[in-house]
């Protein structure tokens, strides 16, 4: 830090000193504005790391300290129920990171990414959808659904995706069925759930490899010390899916997360009876469309490719840029502005996967801060 410093106040006095004994009539940069950048570098430059405490490694997914040991083991990423009549779904609150994206008839559906948990109930769980293989492989994640599309399944096999699958299974071995969701009317299909205790056996039955892959380069990137993106304020971050499914963060300065809302309610774990909190949010814009002649109206997104988006964070917000350049390569995120790495704040990840066309909203609209 200190080196860095001298380093900028060196190039200040000798910009200085070039704009001084400059005669050129091309346009050039305004010496005050040069300085004023070159002094916010040094006032908001990132303090040196803590020590590593010892036996803990900070998390691939949060950038939170965790038990070393687990520092290198493989994610589990989760299919979960987010229709309305599935509220409120169980143990999600101790994913990593949530994803949101559409599927047919305008509704939505969770991939939680599970890394460090011991939740004795999670779900509903639901079927798989191909474009969520995509996410869960940018964490190098084992997929856990229950049944899936055509597409699906033909991506599974294409793709040699490690996956559990609960429906074939009978209860109690990857996942049961809930005795009071499944004695009402029309819940049969929102009733699945799983636990960390069967997903390990499973695991362990199924020979997937337990641990990360040598040769995978996590997408994500974490500073030491929390800092606020450098751009405008986003303090009510609005996500409209559709009409029916519109997910709201608030943010909490005090504790520095968003929490989050689904339609207007607090989005619930009934498990500790608390709403989600994020420390982070992304907006993941691509190019999503109903798959022409698909009986039951799914959708393609693609996940693979290239975009733009914003990130959140701190009550502020930042336009970026991502990339995935195959099934088992990351999402790579970098700042649209400057071309760098994205770097975000340790804690917790909502990312949604939204339409590239349909606006988001940074701040509660004026109408619903007035008071009668």
């Amino acid at each position: 830090m200190k080196n860095r410093v001298k380093w900028l106040i060196l190039l200040l006095l000798m910009v200085s000193l070039w704009s001084a004994g400059c005669g050129s009539s091309a346009p050039q940069e305004d010496p005050a504005e040069l300085e004023e950048s070159i002094v916010e570098e040094i006032m908001t430059e990132e303090p040196e790391p803590n020590p590593i405490p010892e036996g803990m490694a900070k998390s691939p997914l949060t950038g939170l300290w965790i038990p070393e040991e687990m520092a290198s083991v493989r994610p589990v990423a989760m299919q979960i129920n987010n229709i309305k009549v599935a509220y409120p779904q169980s143990g999600i609150s101790q994913a990593d990171i949530i994803y949101e994206t559409l599927a047919e008839g305008n509704i939505t559906r969770l991939l939680a990414v599970f890394h460090v948990y011991d939740a004795a109930k999670i779900g509903p769980i639901r079927s798989a959808r191909h474009y969520y293989l995509d996410m869960a492989a940018s964490h190098d994640a084992l997929y856990m659904h229950y049944g899936g599309s055509p597409q699906a399944y033909e991506y599974i096999s294409r793709m040699k995706a490690p996956n559990l699958d609960g429906l074939p299974k009978p209860d109690g071995v990857l996942s049961w069925r809930d005795p009071e969701r499944r004695a009402i009317p029309r819940m049969l299909e929102h009733s699945v759930y799983t636990s960390h205790e069967l997903i390990d056996e499973a695991w362990e039955k199924a020979g997937y490899r337990r641990e990360v892959a040598d040769d995978f380069e996590s997408g994500l990137l974490f500073r030491s010390e929390p800092k606020a993106p450098l751009g405008q304020r986003a303090d009510y971050v609005t996500i409209p899916f559709s009409n029916a499914y519109i997910s709201t963060f608030d943010y909490e300065p005090e504790t520095r997360e968003y929490i989050k809302y689904q339609s207007g309610e607090p989005h619930l774990d009934e498990m500790t009876g608390e709403p989600l909190r994020f420390t982070n949010l992304i907006v993941q814009r691509t190019n999503i469309f109903v798959i022409p002649g698909d009986d039951a109206g799914r959708r393609e997104i693609s996940i693979i490719g290239s975009g733009k988006g914003h990130y959140i964070s701190e009550g502020r917000t930042v336009a970026i840029e991502w990339s995935k350049a195959g099934y088992n390569q990351p999402t790579v995120y970098v700042e649209a502005k400057t071309g760098l790495p994205l770097t975000m704040n340790p804690g917790k990840t909502y990312i949604a996967i939204f339409p590239e066309r349909q606006e988001i909203t940074l701040v509660k609209p004026v109408e619903a801060t007035e008071t009668p």
